[in-house]
């Protein structure tokens, strides 16, 4: 997408462009990791010009995507890259937008970053849709599968503690599920022995568990072959044609 094409975007569509058009915030993300600075500059024009809404929330109560503040984590990363999104992670309003670009990155930084946000988490909300939760998800989808990023045993490390202390403290069935299948990206020993010694309820949690431990093992076994980039962008492409 060019420099204009987005602009196109933003003012052409089903939606007034205050509301962004036709523009959704995978156009925006997708726009500003391969513009960078040029394209944060697009976008803060694009939002000042069109007075995208930082909350989405409507007059009369309803809601559209709050382009506003996506824009601001977005410029930050066009900008900084994940250095900029940091200082976003600690503000509440804010939090989750630098979540969502940080889950399109797919870097070790970006995953680090994660990892240090996840390090402090209070872990006691139940909506999933919190910046804890939704930072542990980000890092389920970046590491628990074949095709995710490429990291070392600390790193695995820092995830497991992350997950062991996240599960202690989650007050959903759902969530708890959710610590389970992010363990999968720590595919060491230590996890695989803290996930077979745990005692779970609910069939749910339980078939998280087993899929853990499957997965694990498989990732552990000496014949396991991590697929080569061209293999991972087949696993991404047939993951996303079944999405």
């Amino acid at each position: 997408m060019n420099l204009n094409a987005l602009a196109r975007k933003a003012s052409k569509g089903p939606a007034p462009p205050a509301y962004g058009g036709s523009m959704n915030v995978e156009d925006m993300i997708r726009f500003v990791r391969v513009h960078g600075a040029a394209g944060a500059d697009e976008i803060d024009r694009l939002c000042a010009q069109h007075g995208w809404l930082a909350n989405g929330l409507l007059p009369d109560g309803t809601r559209v995507a709050p382009f506003a503040s996506w824009a601001r984590a977005c410029a930050a990363f066009g900008r900084r890259g994940v250095s900029g999104l940091r200082p976003l992670l600690v503000d509440p309003e804010l939090s989750g937008f630098a979540i969502a670009v940080l889950q399109e990155e797919k870097t070790l930084e970006s995953i680090q970053a994660l990892l240090g946000y996840c390090a402090s988490a209070a872990w006691q909300s139940s909506d999933a849709m919190h910046p804890d939760w939704r930072a542990l998800s980000a890092l389920n989808l970046l590491l628990s599968f074949d095709d995710g990023v490429k990291v070392e045993q600390a790193v695995m490390d820092d995830l497991l503690r992350i997950v062991v202390a996240a599960f202690d403290a989650a007050p959903q069935p759902f969530l708890s599920s959710l610590c389970l299948w992010t363990a999968r990206g720590a595919p060491t020993a230590k996890a695989l022995a803290w996930l077979q010694a745990l005692e779970v309820t609910g069939a749910d949690v339980d078939a998280a568990r087993t899929t853990a431990i499957k997965s694990v093992r498989r990732r552990l076994a000496p014949d396991y072959r991590a697929p080569d980039a061209k293999a991972a962008r087949q696993i991404r492409r047939a993951r996303a044609a079944d999405v």
